[in-house]
């Protein structure tokens, strides 16, 4: 578990550390979240933008990751395409994947329907991880890996 004081913290360090490297990361609502955008192409050629975001889950006491994704007029993309054409989780995965984690709810702050890794499990995995890194850094390596964000190889913040 995490408190929000110490996610707050934490939020604000990954997002120092993601500018000094030029990594377009902003808090936003005076530090309740991070917020990334970026174009991406997919394989069929066509362009469209992500909105991932970082929030504080009260329930689990844990970071959860708030993701969209748009075509060029602004359109949410539905969530077959997401899975298979963005996320490219295959359909057949096994019933315990990612596929089953990913729900589709109002998000806490904007009001409209964005996707999130359902966080029953991240206390769970955190556990398992055992790490020295920060916990922020430590879960995004999980969880950010399944929706397609990366982290600066030089990225620590100790």
């Amino acid at each position: 578990m995490l408190s929000e004081e110490k996610f707050r913290e934490e939020l604000q360090k990954f997002v120092e550390k993601m500018s000094e490297n030029k990594w377009n990361w902003q808090l936003k609502e005076n530090g309740k979240y991070a917020r990334e955008t970026h174009l991406e192409t997919l394989a069929s050629g066509k362009i469209v933008s992500a909105d991932i975001h970082i929030l504080y889950n009260f329930t689990y006491q844990v970071p959860t990751l708030w993701f969209n994704f748009f075509e060029n007029n602004g359109t949410p993309i539905p969530f077959d395409e997401v899975v298979r054409d963005i996320l490219k989780i295959p359909e057949s995965e096994e019933s315990d994947s990612i596929r089953q984690r990913i729900s589709h709810y109002e998000h806490p702050i904007l009001g409209v329907l964005y996707y999130n890794i359902h966080p029953c499990n991240t206390e769970k995995i955190m556990k398992e991880l055992k790490t020295d890194d920060s916990y922020l850094i430590s879960w995004l390596s999980v969880y950010g890996q399944q929706v397609g964000l990366r982290l600066p190889d030089s990225l620590k913040l100790h």
